[in-house]
């Protein structure tokens, strides 16, 4: 007897439907899973075996075929095991297969017959909500996670009798309610007043913020430049419910939910340690998974001490910032992971931490050299602004005057972003940042006095091609914020002064 049923998998962040299909026929007892299995979907034979004996339901003694299509797709992970268990009583005739077609069945089997979690759930549900499926039968602990989801019912199940009580119509459940209100705990940011002075160092943020651009904090150890790096997206607007969902679907694909329902409203903040390997940042893996810089997805990827980072991480660095995507190439699939991050790194001057302070510092000229020039120039020249970090002044320490408040900066962010929304409406893109370098022409425009001035800096050999169109962005945010729609050559001063390494703290004096 044959019987068909559908499940369905994560691919990247979508998801990808798999058709279960099982034959029971006469020969030798023997069950054989086929169509391009990896080993954890190959053992599910002994699990959905020895899953249906314990809960009442044993295999009979025939030749048992099971094949999960597509064929060219390489298929892994413990999710088709309720799938497979279904399509298997169907072919018992226990259950009838009729009136299945709406439904996909999603979740692993204990070998007593529970029903248990698995990743990636939120990206198959809203597969399957835009491929017309209307019912889909999870784990209890995916429930939740599936019904962020709108347009489709979400059945929460422990166990595999419960399972066959349900589809035989003796056991009624309500579908799993979408709780829209619903937020998971991600923690809390710092505020940007526990900050004293560091001016210049507040500008350079409240700009890269704005606009969504790439920044590197340089200087001296204890300056605030980690602090600075966790205020950020506490200085950021919220979410808009199309990043919520990526960022969730994002970490329900790396298995980080853990059984959470709701979607994620905070923007995330990550900071891998140095020695994190590149498959780690960028993602990767025999089963591929999201990396560091896709869990960072709108929001903070913080690289403390960027020269202690490998060098073939830092060079991996360079596809994410550029193309706002990674992509994991197999040889049956590619795998696709969003990775909108905005690059905030921290450094010191020299490996011991206090050059320029000579009168502390050891370092010879040779080490401060080769230990700055472990950043290459094609990865410097992907950060926008650049920052030299100067110590903290004791006026400013012992300074009893009140700091300004993230809330305030955002407030002055929000509208620069509200800005850009307006003006790219209707465009892939959304930040200053990320316009190509093709339609520059069309969003910022230059005066004559304007466009002499960046001439001018570019036959003085301060600017790359590169280097060129980034002032033209950070010009294009500095106007934003100040509420114009019209460059001028204050704001391209300040651009050149914050893109070629502007000094932070008094004795670097203020931005033009």
């Amino acid at each position: 007897m044959y019987s068909r049923i559908k499940s369905g998998s994560p691919l990247g962040i979508d998801g990808m439907a798999v058709t279960v299909e099982a034959d029971i026929s006469q020969g030798l007892p023997s069950l054989s899973m086929v169509g391009y299995l990896s080993s954890s979907v190959r053992e599910a034979g002994d699990r959905v075996r020895t899953a249906l004996k314990n809960s009442g339901y044993g295999l009979p003694p025939r030749r048992i075929t099971v094949s999960l299509s597509p064929a060219d797709v390489r298929k892994d992970g413990a999710g088709y095991d309720l799938a497979i268990a279904v399509s298997l009583l169907c072919c018992m005739g226990v259950l009838s297969p009729e009136g299945f077609e709406e439904y996909l069945f999603l979740g692993e089997l204990g070998l007593d017959g529970s029903v248990r979690e698995i990743p990636g759930v939120l990206a198959v549900a809203h597969f399957a909500s835009r491929q017309g499926y209307r019912k889909l039968v999870v784990p209890v602990n995916n429930a939740a996670e599936a019904a962020c989801i709108d347009g489709i019912e979400v059945y929460g199940v422990d166990s595999l009798p419960e399972v066959v009580a349900f589809l035989a119509g003796e056991l009624e459940l309500v579908p799993t309610p979408r709780d829209t209100g619903r937020t998971i705990p991600q923690g809390r940011y710092h505020d940007i007043a526990e900050i004293h002075g560091q001016r210049i160092m507040k500008r350079g943020v409240e700009i890269a913020v704005a606009g969504f651009h790439n920044i590197l904090m340089t200087g001296a150890a204890g300056a605030g430049k980690s602090l600075m790096a966790k205020c950020l997206p506490g200085l950021m607007p919220e979410m808009t419910y199309e990043e919520q969902l990526e960022l969730t679907k994002i970490y329900s694909v790396a298995g980080l939910l853990r059984g959470q329902g709701g979607l994620m409203r905070l923007r995330p903040f990550r900071s891998p340690h140095a020695n994190v390997s590149a498959a780690a940042l960028l993602g990767g893996g025999a089963i591929p998974k999201p990396g560091e810089v896709s869990l960072a997805d709108c929001g903070v990827l913080f690289l403390d001490e960027f020269p202690e980072f490998g060098r073939g991480v830092i060079e991996g660095l360079r596809a994410p910032m550029e193309d706002q995507e990674v992509t994991v190439s197999r040889v049956k699939a590619s795998y696709r992971f969003p990775a909108k991050f905005m690059l905030v790194a921290a450094r010191n001057n020299c490996p011991c931490g206090f050059y320029p302070d000579r009168t502390r510092c050891r370092c010879t000229e040779r080490q401060i050299i080769d230990y700055q020039n472990r950043i290459s120039h094609p990865i410097m020249d992907r950060i926008d602004i650049r920052i030299e970090v100067r110590p903290v002044e004791m006026e400013d320490l012992l300074c009893q005057k009140e700091e300004e408040h993230s809330s305030a900066v955002r407030a002055r962010i929000e509208e620069a972003r509200a800005r850009q929304l307006v003006r790219y409406e209707g465009e892939e893109f959304r930040f200053n940042s990320s316009v190509p370098q093709t339609r520059l022409q069309e969003y910022v425009r230059l005066g004559e006095e304007e466009s002499e001035l960046l001439q001018r800096e570019y036959r003085k050999g301060a600017l790359s091609a590169r280097g060129y169109f980034k002032v033209l962005r950070l010009a294009r945010t500095i106007a934003d914020l100040a509420g114009r729609e019209t460059i001028t050559c204050e704001d391209l001063t300040e651009a050149l002064f914050f893109r070629n390494g502007g000094f932070s703290g008094e004795e670097g004096g203020e931005a033009v």
